[in-house]
């Protein structure tokens, strides 16, 4: 059987399996539900008590909505990676070596639930914002806006992998993982850039995650800090970088597991 058709198959099944677990799992649902509007409102609230005259600048509004959005998302893949450590404490590591499935792959059925939590995250931060903060949620260009999420998730998937890899090496991964969703975005997007200093501008545009989550914000209001061309080219290398990162370290932490007969990459 072709190579493809066999990755679709794994991919399928793990889809498959996302979907059973996610629906076996209610309190995950209700979770989202009380999570999410409670830090919606306390993310705005701190904004607006340092800097009120933004409640009256409707793009700025709409800024920090899709901004804090972007937050949502890498937050949620962030808790993605916890689940090969998490496999790897139940002793569930080695059938995964042995069904030879690529680690992006094992996660797709992670990212069923991750896909729910961005959903319901981002339902909820556009009502709240559109309702109590006067916000306008309206896409600016909605096709551009499907395009980049779409490479967004792509190259979040991969990235996950390389995080799994990674916190198979450390003690509290939950530690690592805590600190990762919140380092990643707002270093790199979640503050709306065209709000910082041009020195500040300079430093987080410099991120290749900045060519991952600045479009989807961009796209969103309308307002680019580089031009569109540029950030698709680079959210373009980004993803295919990560996927070849993610194909290294996977092998790197086989090669190493065989050597010394346990899942650790350092």
């Amino acid at each position: 059987m072709p190579e493809k058709w066999v990755s679709a198959g794994k991919i399928a099944a793990e889809l498959a399996r996302g979907l059973t677990i996610y629906s076996r799992q209610r309190t995950w649902l209700l979770a989202d539900l009380i999570q999410w509007p409670f830090w919606i409102i306390f993310f705005f609230l701190a904004i607006l008590m340092y800097a009120p005259s933004f409640l009256g600048d409707t793009e700025v509004m709409k800024s920090i909505s899709y901004s804090f959005f972007v937050f949502i998302f890498v937050s949620s893949f962030m808790w993605n990676a916890t689940s090969l450590p998490l496999e790897a404490q139940m002793g569930v590591v080695e059938q995964l070596v042995l069904t030879k499935t690529p680690i992006s792959i094992h996660l797709v059925s992670r990212t069923v639930a991750t896909a729910a939590d961005i959903g319901l995250g981002g339902l909820a931060l556009l009502l709240l914002s559109s309702l109590f903060f006067g916000a306008d949620v309206s896409l600016a260009k909605p096709l551009h806006f499907t395009v980049y999420l779409a490479i967004a998730f792509i190259f979040f998937l991969f990235f996950s992998s390389i995080v799994s890899t990674l916190l198979l090496s450390v003690k509290s991964p939950w530690i690592v993982t805590n600190i990762l969703q919140f380092v990643v975005p707002f270093s790199s997007g979640a503050i709306p850039v065209h709000l910082l200093p041009p020195e500040a501008a300079a430093v987080v545009s410099a991120s290749p995650f900045f060519y991952i989550l600045h479009p989807i914000v961009a796209s969103a209001t309308g307002l680019f800090y580089l031009p569109e061309t540029q950030l698709f080219v680079g959210a373009v290398a980004a993803t295919a970088a990560a996927a070849l990162l993610s194909v290294f370290a996977e092998k790197y932490l086989m090669r190493r597991a065989l050597k010394t007969g346990r899942f650790a990459v350092l």
